[in-house]
């Protein structure tokens, strides 16, 4: 035998059984009759609902569009001189842009005002031989009406009439000819007249401006460069987006153009003029917010029978601040909302708050005994942090009811918190 277990055997009796004992209470104070350890209720803030006045609107996204935007291109072909811009900066209207080589089209416009004076030298020379032309016709027509009229008396002979007569046929067909060339030389002068315009304006078009103002692009040619003008296939130089206001662009479905439209008639909206539609517009630096002002002025003719949906634009005052750029740009996403109805008293509790289960948005309330409650809810429109509950009902039970100023909502720690479960709510601070 070991000697531990010599020493076991010795141990007394009683201390053993006393050794147990305590065991036994300690384990007990340790567990639950359910055999779980038992946890403080979670602790989770409440708030009671915002009663504030809110409008109901339709929601829609689009892109910021100019009213106006330019290609800039070369009207005349040639080398370009000059860039007379700074990319990315508002131009106005009428400033020069570029300059192209002007040399060549000053040689044509004085080869067209050299054909035009030759032109005017030559109707000088052909006018006068009409008016000689046209004395001959006059002498001549005196000789033939004199040896006419000798004839007739029976004094003169037929011969020496047919040859007066020859000579005034000649005379009036020398001034018709003669008339034709003057003609023909003012017409060469209309001509000269002509090319000398064309020439002049080709000389112009060496110095390109904006036609608008607005935001000028980038340079897309530099100086020294051949560019081509004309019809066809031109070299693009630039663009200018007019941006003083913009539009923006958006889609809408059937259902919510027949609810505008129905406000419209109804006179839920206040429209300014005829045709035109308040409307509010944010951006991603806004947030949720909607401050820019607007009106739809513009709804399309058709709705697409692809997509159901019909294009829409608002217009939007873009002034210039003091520093810095103008808030929209050509292409911009931006939140569209349309105010419909007059503002009505509305309870609203923060976005956070809410829960999300196979679609369905829900809150917690904290009922009698703190006790959670849940309650899915009908959601209406955000109002910057906030979000506003139309009605909620306790799933399979009862019928929905507006929330009121003393239900707890819990706004704070839902993640921990499940239907029937006690917590510990704790007031939101203010």
């Amino acid at each position: 035998m070991s000697s531990s277990r010599i020493a076991m055997s010795r141990v007394p009796v009683h201390f053993g059984l006393g050794f147990l004992l305590l065991a036994l209470v300690i384990g007990c104070s340790k567990s639950g009759s359910d055999g779980k350890a038992d946890l403080p209720p979670p602790i989770v803030t409440v708030a009671a609902p915002v009663e504030q006045t809110v409008t109901r609107y339709e929601l829609a996204t689009g892109r910021a569009e100019p009213l106006e935007q330019v290609e800039i291109r070369a009207r005349v072909s040639g080398y370009l001189m000059a860039v007379k811009f700074e990319p990315g900066t508002e131009v106005a209207k009428d400033k020069p842009l570029f300059e192209i080589d002007p040399e060549p089209f000053k040689a044509d416009l004085a080869r067209a005002k050299a054909n035009y004076a030759t032109a005017e030298a030559d109707l000088a020379s052909t006018e006068a031989d009409l008016i000689r032309a046209k004395s001959r016709e006059a002498t001549t027509k005196i000789s033939y009406d004199r040896e006419e009229t000798a004839l007739k008396k029976g004094v003169g002979a037929e011969a020496t009439r047919d040859v007066a007569k020859g000579a005034f046929d000649e005379a009036v067909a020398v001034v018709k000819a003669t008339a034709a060339k003057v003609k023909q030389g003012n017409a060469k002068i209309e001509e000269a007249k002509a090319n000398i315009r064309n020439t002049e304006l080709n000389l112009g078009y060496c110095t390109i401006v904006s036609p608008i103002s607005g935001k000028i692009g980038d340079r897309l040619v530099t100086a020294g460069n051949l560019v081509t003008g004309g019809v066809g296939s031109t070299t693009l130089l630039t663009t200018v987006v007019a941006d003083e206001k913009m539009d923006v662009a958006f889609d809408v479905d059937e259902n919510t153009l027949q609810r505008i439209q129905m406000a419209v008639r109804e006179g839920k909206i206040k429209a300014p003029a005829a045709g035109e539609i308040p409307a509010e517009a944010g951006v991603a630096v806004h947030g949720t917010s909607y401050p820019l002002k607007g009106l739809i002025n513009f709804s399309d003719n058709r709705v697409d029978a692809k997509t159901g949906t019909i294009r829409m634009k608002a217009r939007f005052d873009n002034p210039k601040p003091e520093k810095g750029q103008r808030l929209l740009a050509a292409g911009m996403y931006a939140r569209i909302r349309v105010p419909i109805g007059e503002p009505l008293k509305a309870m609203l509790v923060p976005d956070s708050a809410f829960g999300s289960d196979q679609g369905i948005r829900h809150l917690y309330i904290v009922g009698p005994e703190n006790k959670a409650i849940r309650m899915d809810a009908v959601t209406g429109a955000q109002e910057g942090d906030l979000r506003v509950v139309e009605s909620v009902v306790i799933p399979g039970e009862g019928k929905p009811r507006p929330l009121t100023p003393d239900d707890k909502i819990i706004v704070s720690g839902i993640q921990r918190v499940r239907p029937g479960m006690v917590v510990d709510p704790k007031p939101a601070k203010k």
